[in-house]
């Protein structure tokens, strides 16, 4: 038995056309997992019965694909560790499937193989966050559960503080702090699930992904300028969310009439004002967590868009624009 006290159920699919016929037998012998074969059409009705705390998968393609079978639990909504196995397997095939999500990967030798396996999945159980995808759906959950459970209490103080006898100083000063824990909490939600794993990426146009975030901002007297017909390949949320977060940045800082322009930059986009500016110094800090110049601002916008760049693998840096406002670069790799 493990420390967690009771043997954990391994779900076992996709081994009928890949040469590790011995491993439920062999993976059957350690008392602390409980090893369960189940055929690949009846592989996502077992998940939904529950009980299962990882899938085994037989990895041979183009016969057994243990990614498409890794696609398949991820799109039916289980985020519980998945790990290849395979034999005859090169070192590209190993790091084609790690890559796209397989928590882990045993290339099968003989029944020796099934320790280094049973090791691999206590690693799992007892440590989840090596599992990515896992962990990112554990995360996203907590925040979400965190932001819903705050927001209601506070929203009964702002209920309450409109009752109470206060002086209106003091009435303000309480409201912006309640307003900047709902901000904080929203921020929060954002990066958690820009965290996350990335469901597709596509070709997106940027021009049309520049108009569609700006169409969700408050600038009536702002305007905005598209100069590319550039496109990128990535998931459309993470690129939806940096945009949102420049403008809005560009919108606080640079003012309500400010004129926006997305153009290209080597390697991707840049998004720049005709606002203030940062100077040079201050560049790396504005990409920290609550940096502003705006009194009462929460300084979270270019934190975030750095952030989520970040995430994806892409670059974000702060350069002048021609006119003398901020030039937002991002390199998308």
């Amino acid at each position: 038995m493990t420390e967690q006290g009771t043997p954990w159920t391994v779900v076992l699919t996709g081994f009928e056309s890949v040469s590790t016929a011995e491993l439920p037998t062999a993976l059957g012998e350690f008392d602390d997992l409980r090893a369960e074969r189940v055929g690949d059409e009846a592989l996502l009705d077992r998940l939904d019965s529950g009980g299962v705390g990882a899938v085994v998968v037989g990895d041979g393609p183009p016969v057994q694909d243990a990614v498409e079978t890794l696609d398949r639990v991820r799109e039916h909504g289980a985020s519980l560790p998945v790990v290849a196995v395979g034999t005859d397997i090169d070192a590209e095939r190993i790091e084609t499937a790690l890559s796209a999500g397989v928590s882990d990967y045993v290339r099968w030798r003989d029944e020796d193989s099934a320790g280094e396996l049973a090791a691999r999945l206590r690693a799992l159980r007892r440590t989840p966050s090596r599992d990515g995808v896992a962990a990112a759906d554990r995360w996203e959950r907590l925040v979400r559960g965190v932001a819903h459970d705050a927001k209601n209490p506070l929203n009964v103080v702002s209920g309450r503080l409109e009752l109470l006898d206060v002086e209106e100083t003091h009435r303000d000063a309480m409201a912006r702090s309640v307003g900047r824990i709902e901000a904080l909490l929203d921020e929060l939600r954002a990066v958690a699930i820009a965290s996350g794993p990335v469901d597709h990426v596509e070709s997106v146009a940027l021009a049309d992904a520049a108009k569609q975030a700006w169409t969700g901002m408050s600038a009536n007297e702002a305007t905005l300028r598209v100069e590319t017909d550039g496109s990128v390949e990535t998931d459309p949320d993470s690129l939806r969310l940096v945009f949102e977060r420049l403008f809005e940045n560009a919108l606080v800082h640079a003012g309500p009439d400010v004129t926006v322009t997305v153009g290209d930059a080597d390697g991707g986009f840049s998004v720049a004002d005709d606002g203030p500016g940062i100077p040079a110094a201050d560049r790396d800090e504005a990409l920290e967590q609550g940096y502003s110049t705006v009194p009462g601002n929460e300084g979270y916008g270019l934190f975030v868009a750095a952030r989520v760049a970040a995430e994806r693998g892409w670059t974000l840096d702060l350069t002048e624009s021609e006119s003398g406002g901020v030039r937002a670069e991002v390199t998308v790799r």
